[in-house]
């Protein structure tokens, strides 16, 4: 009587002697003070860096490569199957969790053998680490990752990998990106006479965890199939596309014959257009929605723009798509302008809510010299998870925050409470309300907490209902800690107060009281604050939530893309058992929807 399928792999893993147990590099703990501090150094450094010198033309010295499937050696086929994931690279779990998917190991469509169909291509869409990019980062958080999973599940045949940087990849200068992604050119052959170059065969590629890294640039263009191109366009850190990079991809133009496009960037900036509210949303010209309507037409222009179909992003760690409903005429008489847009963040870093995220978009193509004033309307199609439930994972989880960061937070906010408290009893019972110390103290924290505010309240529009939600969050986060540290020191003088108890008792219990409760007003602040729709990313990021990934399965063929979203609703998690073989998550199909040759929106 044969075996079970998975107790089959189980067993031909021990007897193959891959790796059960491996180092499990932990969650990232975005509300850790040290993180904090290290995350804004490497950011405001990045960023500084990035105006005065541009890494992406230093790579201009490298192979101009146009890729094409399949793989050199392989028969051509008329479907090809492309997996694209983003934002991997945080805890072991959630990104072992998605390669194991990827090996065909789980999957919605797992065939007699308990296994699913392998992609022909891989495509990280950015953020491929974190929190900031590194050799050593790479190695233990992707690299590592990815291998464990493949030898665990004996996988030989693995589909290259191509990768574009996200922000995250940039905050060392893209040094590591380069190093883990764009080197295998150094061993290969000159391309093709055609300019296309196969895909090469596993042995001239980068490793990255056995699986293969080929291209020779942090942006890259595949042919797909004759009728279908993957071009991926960096951005840096949302500066404007570098003019080797133009010219790079007016040179893929040509190879297109009548191919249409599927766009991968670097993040959702569509969504900028929630700042005009109902109305119709112009980019700024420094904004990255500027930038990449400005790639467009500098690429293709108002008569060609029709060939993007889809256009593929992460950055938000969670899965929505907007269809076209209202798609931008051609000037030319040419198709339409009006692409499917998706964000599908869900590789492996934290959940962020959906719940914020606009019903309609509607979107100016002024910045376009060629745009001539037309425009295109979005709505919001497919989220995952979906409104109800990113609202109900708010509401249940909030409190989480406050241990689930470690202890440099509270008791960080434990020290402003402490002052707080020591301002009302030093002057108990009344004498407060008249000591200098006690005003100084209240505004220096009113004042901190003021500007804490105004940041999480940069995105609400418009500028009048900003300002609203500004004050009430300031003045309900003061109110709360003031009261506390009020409440506290009274406590604090009864028990004094009595002879009975020894005075370092009330001292003590004040402050593990402040401590705790000081921690919970902040989460519970940031908790309100993703109501007012202010402080949404750190309401998220601080509950480290693993569950919910996603990833896309794209199938081309000559008339259609089919998109097959899946998704990991509970993450199997190693807290209890070492051994990775019972770490075998349960994907299931979120939705699927089609993208033809042809047409004017979805």
């Amino acid at each position: 009587m044969p075996l079970p399928a998975p107790l089959a792999r189980v067993l031909d893993a021990v007897q193959r002697g891959a790796p059960t147990r491996v180092h499990q590099a932990p969650a990232v703990r975005w509300l850790s003070v040290p993180q904090l501090v290290r995350t804004a150094f490497d950011v405001l450094q990045a960023s500084s860096f990035a105006k005065y010198a541009d890494k992406r033309e230093t790579m201009a010295t490298n192979p101009r490569e146009f890729y094409r499937l399949p793989a050199a050696g392989a028969e051509p086929r008329d479907v090809v199957f492309v997996d694209y994931v983003a934002d991997t690279g945080d805890g072991f779990d959630a990104t072992f969790a998605t390669a194991r998917c990827l090996t065909g190991a789980a999957s919605p469509e797992a065939g007699p053998d308990g296994r699913g169909p392998r992609a022909d291509l891989l495509v990280f869409g950015g953020d491929e680490v974190y929190p900031v990019a590194s050799a050593l980062q790479y190695e233990e958080r992707l690299n590592k990752v990815l291998r464990t999973a493949s030898s665990l599940d004996g996988v030989t045949d693995l589909p290259p990998v191509m990768a574009l940087p996200g922000n995250h990849d940039w905050y060392d200068g893209l040094a590591s990106f380069r190093r883990n992604f764009c080197e295998s050119w150094v061993q290969r052959d000159a391309p093709a006479g055609d300019g296309l170059v196969a895909v090469p065969r596993a042995e001239q590629r980068d490793d990255v965890g056995g699986w293969g890294a080929f291209q020779s640039r942090s942006y890259f263009a595949v042919q797909l199939s004759p009728r279908w191109w993957l071009w991926a366009v960096d951005s840096q850190l949302d500066a404007p596309i570098d003019a080797e990079q133009l010219s790079y991809f007016r040179d893929a133009r040509r190879h297109l014959g009548d191919a249409k496009i599927i766009l991968c960037t670097a993040t959702p900036s569509w969504l900028e257009a929630e700042r005009a509210g109902r109305g119709t949303y112009s980019a700024d010209a420094d904004s990255p929605l500027y930038t990449l309507l400005w790639f467009v037409d500098r690429v293709l222009g108002h008569t060609e723009r029709h060939r993007i179909r889809l256009v593929l992003t992460g950055d938000q760690h969670h899965y929505a798509r907007y269809t076209c409903t209202d798609p931008a005429p051609s000037p030319s008489g040419t198709e339409p302008f009006g692409p499917e847009l998706v964000t599908c963040g869900g590789g492996g870093a934290f959940l962020a809510s959906t719940h914020h995220l606009p019903e309609r978009l509607s979107i100016a193509l002024r910045p376009w010299p060629s745009g001539s004033g037309a425009k295109a309307g979005f709505a919001r199609g497919t989220c995952y998870p979906d409104i109800a439930t990113s609202r109900a994972i708010g509401r249940s989880r909030f409190l989480s925050a406050a241990w689930r960061n470690g202890p440099s937070l509270p008791l960080l906010i434990g020290v402003v409470d402490v002052a707080l408290f020591l301002t009302f009893l030093l002057h108990w019972p009344f004498g407060w309300s008249r000591a200098w110390q006690f005003w100084v103290t209240t505004g220096i924290v009113a004042v901190l907490l003021g500007l804490y505010a105004a940041s999480g309240a940069d995105a609400v529009r418009p500028r009048r209902r900003r300002q609203w939600a500004t004050g009430l969050l300031l003045t309900g986060h003061t109110l709360a800690h003031l009261v506390m540290a009020g409440a506290v020191a009274a406590m604090v003088a009864a028990l004094v107060a009595d002879p009975q108890r020894p005075p370092w008792y009330g001292y003590l219990l004040a402050m593990v009281l402040l401590v705790v409760l000081g921690i919970v007003v902040f989460v519970t602040y940031l908790h309100v604050a993703d109501r007012f729709g202010c402080h949404t990313l750190e309401a998220f990021s601080g509950l480290r939530i693993e569950d919910w990934k996603s990833h896309l399965r794209l199938r081309v063929s000559a008339d259609e893309v089919v998109v097959q979203v899946i998704g990991i609703e509970v993450t199997p998690s190693a807290r209890h058992a070492d051994d990775l073989l019972h770490l075998v998550p349960q994907p299931h199909v979120v939705e699927t929807f089609r993208v033809p040759w042809c047409g004017g929106g979805g």
